[in-house]
């Protein structure tokens, strides 16, 4: 209870304009969060230029810091940010949408707390090595052992300096997104190649159209990766030596074919990976996923000319005698294909799901397909309620728009198609048609 009432006056004091209420909180947006720790956010998105680096801001009369934790100044025009931050026990510091050109050396030299800091959304079109390095307390050069994230997404960044990431050598999560990258180049890869600690890297919209071959060599601990929005047309070789992987993004890419040729390389942690809105893809071949032994989610919607599946793309061989083995799949996501048949063998076990999604694609009603109204109606009902009530047939011409959910309530059996697209089924109608326009003939001959 005193720590609740302790908790009531700190935020009164940091929001509500008590004595030790620190400057900042007179012009930007103040607020304290207490889910783990105790967190004091300050956001300022007027006025910027003008209170960013006033001393008084950060500092009181005895020239003691004032405790924020989390700061952002948003929405200012700094385009060379030369001024050196004062000191402050921040960890995160959000410097997004300021037309920023340039930044100087040593800017953030004083933010040895920071393990975050965000310079996204501005007109940033290369970084100087110097603008992290640091200083120690006897004035020698010193590195941001602290800072863990760097977001540089959605600037103008064509290559990075080989010996930028010197003075940030702990990085974990670098995001390079949205950047005119283009192919990259010995510069920027010796850059990356430097952070050893990388676990998250983001290079979707950078316009290249692959990875050099040993990018990923170095990055031992890299478990998130986005390739997204990138005219990539080959599995880049360098996949293969990200060994612990964990999520990979490939959407928006130039695939057309994946086969166990050109698919995945194996990679052994990999259990996410998101295939979506690759508009060229068209078929998934046997065993293209077969390296992705510990894959639990695929996303794989949005795929406008995916046709076909092999049942055994995601199997992986084990022997000359048809043994396979299959990834232990909990989430399946195929929404908005092509897709107009899909066979049971593709995944081990559905009734082990936990989530699935097969809609607006354009199924085939026939006796093919009739596991998808027997076997997995019944488990689609259970996960997704909604989503099973509304899938559709889109053909044959006679089972157009009839529901799968009212198919499996009937417990329908559905026909098959003649392989020459014939229909058995209209055949004696057609039959009695025949026979009357020829007795009819007869008669007005004879």
């Amino acid at each position: 209870m005193k720590v609740f009432l302790c908790l009531i006056l700190l935020v009164q004091s940091f929001i509500s304009g008590g004595s030790d209420q620190p400057p900042f909180c007179k012009s930007c947006e103040c607020q304290i969060t207490n889910t783990t720790t105790v967190r004091r956010i300050v956001s300022c998105r007027h006025d910027v230029e003008r209170i960013i680096f006033i001393e008084s801001n950060w500092k009181n009369e005895k020239n003691e810091t004032f405790d924020y934790d989390i700061v952002s100044f948003q929405n200012g025009v700094l385009p060379n940010l030369t001024n050196i931050f004062p000191a402050s026990s921040l960890v995160s510091l959000d410097l997004s949408y300021n037309d920023i050109i340039s930044i100087g050396s040593n800017v953030f030299m004083n933010l040895k707390n920071m393990t975050t800091l965000i310079l996204s959304h501005n007109d940033l079109e290369k970084i100087d090595p110097d603008v992290f390095k640091g200083f120690d307390k006897d004035g020698k050069p010193s590195p941001l052992n602290n800072l863990k994230e760097l977001r540089l997404g959605n600037n103008k960044i064509r290559s990075l300096n080989p010996d930028v990431t010197d003075h940030i050598t702990e990085l974990e999560i670098l995001d390079l997104s949205n950047n005119p990258l283009g192919p990259i180049d010995n510069s920027t890869l010796l850059a990356i190649s430097k952070l050893s600690n990388l676990k998250e890297l983001y290079l979707q919209y950078t316009n290249i159209t692959s990875l050099p071959d040993h990018l990923l060599h170095t990055l031992k601990h890299l478990q998130v990766l986005d390739l997204s929005g990138n005219p990539i047309t080959e599995m880049p070789r360098t996949l293969a030596q990200a060994k612990n992987l964990t999520k990979l993004f490939m959407n928006n890419t130039g695939f057309v074919n994946l086969t166990e040729k050109n698919g995945f390389p194996e990679l052994p942690k990999l259990k996410e990976l998101h295939l979506c809105r690759n508009e060229h893809l068209q078929h998934l071949g046997k065993h293209s996923l077969s390296g992705l032994i510990q894959l639990a989610v695929l996303k794989l919607t949005d795929n406008i000319d995916l046709a076909s599946i092999d049942p055994m793309a995601i199997a992986k061989a084990m022997d000359n005698n048809g043994g396979a083995i299959w990834p232990p799949l909990k989430e399946l996501y195929l929404g908005n294909n092509k897709l107009s048949y899909l066979e049971s063998e593709l995944v081990a076990r559905w009734d082990a799901l936990l989530a699935l999604d097969i809609n607006d694609n354009p199924w085939t009603c026939e006796c093919e397909n009739q596991w998808l109204i027997e076997d997995l109606m019944p488990i689609y009902i259970k996960l997704n309620p909604a989503n099973a009530k509304i899938i559709k047939c889109a053909a044959p011409i006679e089972m157009k728009d009839i529901k799968f959910a009212d198919l499996f309530v009937k417990k329908s059996h559905m026909r098959c198609l003649d392989t020459n697209d014939a229909r058995p089924d209209l055949d004696a109608a057609m039959l009695v048609g025949v026979l009357a326009a020829i007795a009819t003939l007869y008669m007005a001959l004879v």
